[in-house]
């Protein structure tokens, strides 16, 4: 079997979104070639994309295809692919393998390759709920860097995908987990926080049990932080989970409590089978996360659920 093109969604320019065909290059002989059974929408990498922002910040070029969430099936494996990929449902966290458009991060096509190493078995995890691994491996991976300690106040700020996993991620550590939004329908589905602050009806001040020991901002918008640094403990610790093009913070509440800040981006390649087996344990959950589902046919409904609807949390697309 040779498949030469693919479908894809592919960002010909700024704010627009179109579906069509892909020249594939030919597969590489450490490569495997996946069918895609469903994808997902990171909503703020997307956003940034669809702005234009990523062309100067990330050398991104249109046209380019965007999404680094996809679960398939392996249909067809390089020479020098080891026995046992072909046939497996594996997550890929996106694709570099087209002709004559950018990788944005490639993961929205109906046919995606990649080498094997960078394909993971879902080794029986529901691949509905797999389509999350990226989210989830994201916020695994801050907490991981910020460490919170057993019986320790952590303040989780935004719980969109990332947030929801960074509070889970934080109670398998055993600290007493708050979580905070201005929108209600997210805070309903939280299920890791001991509390929960919706900051659109109470202050935070109100809300906390006590100082916050760790702070962990999912919501990448410095306005929102400032807020939150007053309620901190001395010497106690941020994580700045989201993307910020600038840091602009009153510095006297940092410099006062000697606050450390630790920044975090993407996942690292060991925590991805991590985050498999946390969710085949039943200790990470994202099924309730899905608010929405639709057909790739749909894929302009996806994007408009992903990006403008505020009771969204993650959108799952069906090929």
């Amino acid at each position: 079997m040779v498949i030469e093109a693919t479908e894809a969604i592919v960002v010909p320019q700024p704010y627009e979104l179109t579906f069509q065909s892909v020249k594939l290059r030919p597969l590489g002989r450490e490569e495997v070639l996946v069918k895609t059974r469903y994808t997902s929408i990171s909503a703020g990498t997307e956003r940034m994309l669809l702005a234009g922002q990523l062309v100067e910040m990330a050398g991104l070029p249109f046209p380019c295809i965007p999404g680094y969430e996809t679960v398939g099936e392996i249909i067809e494996v390089g020479p020098e692919v080891p026995e046992g990929f072909l046939g497996e449902l594996v997550f890929i966290g996106g694709s570099y393998g087209y002709e004559g458009v950018t990788s944005a991060w490639g993961g929205q096509s109906r046919y995606i390759s990649a080498d094997y190493h960078k394909a993971f078995r879902l080794d029986g995890l529901n691949p509905a709920e797999a389509v999350a691994i990226a989210p989830a491996a994201t916020a695994w991976h801050g907490v991981e860097l910020i460490a919170p300690q057993a019986g320790e106040v952590v303040l989780v700020l935004g719980q969109g995908p990332i947030g929801q996993f960074a509070a889970q991620s934080a109670k398998l550590r055993g600290a007493t987990v708050v979580v905070a939004d201005v929108v209600p329908a997210r805070l309903e589905r939280a299920t890791a926080g001991d509390y929960k602050i919706d900051l659109s009806r109470q202050s935070l001040k109100d809300g906390l049990p006590a100082k916050i020991d760790v702070f962990i901002d999912a919501t990448g918008k410095m306005a929102a932080i400032n807020a939150c640094l007053m309620q901190m403990q001395t010497r106690g610790r941020v994580l700045l989970l989201g993307f910020y093009q600038r840091i602009e913070l009153d510095f006297a509440i940092p410099f006062i409590k000697e606050l450390s800040f630790r920044p975090s981006r993407e996942w690292a390649a060991e925590d991805i089978p991590a985050v498999i087996q946390a969710f085949q344990a039943h200790r990470l959950q994202a099924t309730h996360l899905f608010t929405h589902r639709f057909p790739i046919s749909e894929y302009q409904a996806s994007y408009k659920a992903a990006l403008e609807n505020p009771d969204c949390l993650k959108v799952l697309m069906e090929w």
